[in-house]
């Protein structure tokens, strides 16, 4: 079984995050006009505010 590195780990997920809200501005753009984009909005929405608690959270305990 291998180990995991948590800092990079940590890394990775602030860059997904950052990634996310580049494409939730653009979702957010299209939701006006097509209800799949809004749709596609609420979910990636919900997906980052609880992956910025995770990477939250891991800041906290560093």
């Amino acid at each position: 079984m291998s180990t995991i590195d948590v800092s990079a780990a940590s890394y990775s997920l602030e860059q997904v995050s950052a990634s996310l809200e580049g494409v939730l501005d653009l979702l957010e753009q299209q939701s006006e006009q097509s209800e799949k984009c809004f749709n596609a909005f609420c979910l990636l929405g919900l997906l980052k505010a609880q992956l910025t608690h995770v990477v939250a959270e891991q800041m906290a305990v560093k």
